[in-house]
């Protein structure tokens, strides 16, 4: 049931190959996606609100790897958060890619944060069967604050 809550509130996200962009197309006004590189899981790109219209980050680098992280209620905050994968991941993109025909490919993978209160600001990445993949730093408190609901990535478990 918590799987179908999920799917139904994601957006659609795309990687587009040539030239390399990701699309997304926005379902609720009050989230907001930024871009990370998967293999340092620094942000490279600010968060853009949504405004249940589509989002855009092109001129990508075809030699990155990104993350999308999709926060909850930023408000006029610029909010900075980092990812750590911490289980061996094995990572798709360009086998996907390869077999595109260069069309846009929809992120296949989608990680959820859980959130406890005993955690000093690190929060678990946690997959569909609920096993911890990674961790998520510099997370503000829920409440009225910005915090990251879902992680978008490419990267699967090898």
């Amino acid at each position: 049931m918590e799987q179908d809550k999920i799917s139904k509130e994601m957006p659609k996200i795309t990687l587009v190959p040539k030239p390399r962009r990701i699309v997304i197309i926005c379902t609720l006004p009050q989230r907001a996606y930024a871009l990370y590189d998967t293999k340092t899981g620094t942000q490279v790109k600010d968060f853009v609100k949504c405004d249940g219209g589509q989002i855009e980050f092109d001129n990508l680098d075809p030699n990155m790897h990104y993350d999308v992280g999709v926060v909850e209620n930023m408000g006029n905050e610029k909010p900075q958060f980092a990812i750590m994968w911490n289980k061996r991941m094995r990572d798709m993109t360009e086998e996907i890619l390869k077999n595109s025909n260069d069309l846009p490919v929809i992120y296949p993978c989608v990680y959820k944060i859980r959130y406890n209160d005993n955690s000093n600001g690190v929060y678990d990445i946690v997959d569909d069967n609920n096993e911890t993949v990674g961790q998520v730093t510099k997370i503000t408190s829920q409440g009225d604050k910005p915090y990251i609901r879902y992680i978008c990535s490419f990267k699967m478990k090898g």
